[in-house]
């Protein structure tokens, strides 16, 4: 019995997702043509394919885990897993999102600049481990773990976070939604608000804006 190889395995579950989400495989294909090309001499088609088969494998751990949840008692590290994949997703997408809007393309759509703010505000928190724009404070932020709920053993902490200490970080809150895709707090200096973006969502967003 031939045992797989960890190659057999990773080409296998990105197979399997392409036959489990083959619409949206082709969607991403025709996507990665028509919006790659705008950039002609660069791999911007082969970047956006792959942000596509990588979008995929996500959407088959999410569904996966919607239904086969883990079990209260067993060590799954399927979320785990899935969150690594969701937060190269989000570097990878934002990376292309910023080449087009750098070159002035699709930059006309108010739906494209949203998309890439949203994605520009989890990618500052999750990769540059610091609040987006925080040159924009003009003192330092009391940052809260949050309300320390009844019963609870770990009290309710605080730090300060000044943009000028070179130590300064942010970690963001995380967490996965009903259809279990990760998703990020994220904090939007410009707007004064912190609101919830979540990974699929934001997928189906490049999907619908790249195809038009």
């Amino acid at each position: 019995m031939t045992t797989a190889t960890v190659g057999h395995l990773i080409v296998g579950a990105f197979a399997k997702s392409r036959a489990e989400f083959g619409e949206i495989y082709k969607l991403w294909l025709s996507t990665s043509g028509r919006v790659g090309s705008k950039i002609p001499g660069s791999l911007a088609v082969v970047s956006i394919q792959r942000i596509g088969e990588v979008d995929l494998v996500c959407r088959s751990l999410e569904e996966e885990l919607l239904q086969q949840p883990p079990a209260p008692d067993e060590m799954d590290f399927r979320e785990g897993y899935l969150l690594m994949l969701a937060e190269w997703w989000i570097g990878s997408a934002y990376a292309i999102s910023f080449a087009l809007k750098s070159r002035g393309l699709l930059s006309e759509r108010s739906e494209f600049q949203q998309l890439a703010e949203d994605l520009r505000l989890v990618r500052v928190q999750i990769e540059k481990h610091q609040i987006p724009s925080d040159r924009k404070l003009t003192e330092p932020l009391q940052m809260s773990t949050g309300p320390a709920q009844p019963g609870d053993e770990a009290p309710e902490r605080f730090q300060q976070y000044d943009k000028d200490d070179p130590l300064r970080a942010h970690i963001p809150r995380m967490g996965f939604s009903d259809r279990r895709s990760p998703m990020w707090e994220v904090i939007d200096l410009k707007s004064r608000t912190m609101r919830w973006v979540e990974r699929r969502a934001l997928a189906d967003s490049m999907l619908d804006i790249f195809s038009r």
